[in-house]
């Protein structure tokens, strides 16, 4: 339980001996938005609430389906592999493109190679290709599962011009507001890409050290060119230490509906409703607050609970983890309306993404 906590603890120290003027902590109670800004949307947009309501009673048929011997949607790896090479045939290909709005992110630089690192390493995320997978509290080794799905960039753009999948705009702020006119301008067909948004301020509120925030699959935001991951380029892949770069995964996790495991704190009132209170999720136990980890407030909840501190849902010191119930949740976004074209075999094609 080493790794990604180690090189976290010593990156901070590498920090603090360097003289490198002070910066508030990565994780606050404000590093990801995505709860706060989802019920806001749901309040602004009762046919949005109403469409998730729908999309997640279907959940009960498609975990009984998922749990089927032969059933391929997801994949369960029980030991790390050998080899940490992505999986030649994956369930999903979901084609990506990235806009990046300057190069400086509070002295770290964003390219191509940054993009392409950090994307290879949260495909390794989804598909439990990491030390760190094997390298769990034993509460959970039984139910972490991985998920068979590759993001690759799109090789061919909306006019079907070549492309890296990278587009470079001057430098801007606030693609993590709503109704940013920077993702109204620039996004290309949510049906056919899923865009992500590269900024240093993500709100346009002077704050340079906020991670990231998506929005969960909705068709009206697609409609508009609205869906997305918003991510800071500071947090992006080498640009940050080994694990706080999970955090784009934890983003992507949002695109594809998960909701913070530590959604509504912990109530015992909560237990016997797990499936539709917190995370939705029955196998993340409840958490107090955002901030549980071995070294800040300990693992064990208001029902004396190991929570699943490692998950990247979480806020964690060692990303390591999605559940058996939160790739059920994914499964079922990834088939929802707003998600459902961009794997299809038609259009990996048209995106260059297809095998």
């Amino acid at each position: 339980m080493t790794n990604k906590l180690t090189l976290s603890i010593l990156a901070a120290l590498l920090t603090t001996s360097a003289g490198v003027s002070a910066k508030q902590p990565e994780f606050a109670a404000d590093h990801c938005k995505a709860g706060e800004i989802n019920a806001q949307h749901y309040r602004n947009f009762p046919a949005a609430e109403a469409e998730a309501k729908a999309r997640h009673a279907k959940l009960f048929e498609r975990k009984r389906a998922m749990a089927k011997p032969g059933d391929d949607a997801s994949v369960a790896i029980g030991d790390t592999p050998s080899a940490l090479a992505l999986s030649a045939t994956p369930s999903y290909v979901i084609p990506v493109v990235f806009h990046v709005y300057g190069t400086q992110f509070n002295g770290k630089t964003v390219t191509d190679a940054v993009i392409i690192d950090a994307l290879n390493k949260t495909n390794e995320d989804f598909q439990g290709r990491t030390a760190d997978f094997a390298d769990i509290d034993a509460e959970f080794q039984g139910v972490k599962q991985a998920l068979n799905i590759e993001f690759r960039l799109a090789s061919i753009d909306p006019q079907g011009n070549p492309t890296s999948g990278i587009v470079y705009h001057p430098a801007s702020s606030g693609a993590g507001n709503y109704s940013s006119s920077d993702v109204k301008r620039d996004h290309w067909d949510n049906y056919k890409y899923m865009n992500v948004y590269i900024q240093n301020d993500l709100y346009a509120d002077g704050v340079t050290n906020n991670s990231g925030v998506a929005w969960y699959p909705d068709t009206t935001m697609s409609d508009e060119g609205l869906a997305r991951v918003t991510y800071n380029g500071a947090y992006l892949g080498s640009n940050t230490d080994e694990n706080f770069r999970s955090v784009l995964t934890h983003e992507f996790g949002h695109f594809l509906d998960l909701i913070h495991t530590f959604e509504g704190g912990c109530k015992r009132g909560m237990e016997r409703r797990c499936g539709t209170t917190g995370d939705e999720n029955c196998d993340t136990p409840q958490q107090n607050s955002w901030q549980m980890n071995p070294g800040d407030g300990g693992i064990v909840n208001c029902m004396g609970q190991t929570i699943n501190w490692q998950n990247f849902m979480a806020y964690s010191d060692q990303y390591a983890n999605f559940t058996q119930d939160q790739v059920a949740r994914m499964v079922n976004g990834l088939d929802s309306q707003a998600r459902v074209t961009l794997w299809s075999a038609q259009n990996q094609a048209a995106t260059g993404v297809a095998n």
